[in-house]
């Protein structure tokens, strides 16, 4: 009769049983895909990037009743702090809010919603 006591430490999940919000950090290694022996090139690719490539958006929703859009739009806005615009584009309402001048910027924000179950993508603007 022998007892398996595993004293590791502690995961997400046993924060979770504790009461305890989840908030994951986000690794920056997780949208590189590049190899490391390439650093020059990946040097080359991180300040192509870091310059404004266009204006990007996160759409949240698209509904097509107007009344449904004013009230996913506050309840949007309340959530995510963010001030949401109602685009219409026949036929639905489009919900958007936020504004990054590089994709990467805002891909990493859509990512970290996703983290408290806000579903976004990136839309280019301009």
């Amino acid at each position: 009769m022998v007892g398996l006591v595993w004293a590791g430490e502690p995961t997400d999940l046993d924060s979770l049983f504790r009461g305890n919000e989840y908030k994951p950090a986000l690794n920056a290694s997780l949208r590189d895909t590049t190899n490391v022996s390439q650093g020059a090139v990946a040097g080359k690719a991180a300040a192509k990037s870091s310059k404004a490539d266009g204006y990007y958006m996160l759409q949240f929703e698209a509904v097509a009743d107007f009344d449904a859009a004013q009230r996913r739009r506050a309840q949007i806005s309340a959530s995510t702090g963010y001030a949401i615009q109602v685009v219409f584009d026949a036929p639905f309402y489009k919900l958007r809010g936020g504004g990054w001048t590089t994709k990467k910027a805002a891909d990493d924000k859509a990512r970290e919603l996703s983290a408290y179950n806000i579903n976004a993508f990136v839309v280019k603007i301009k």
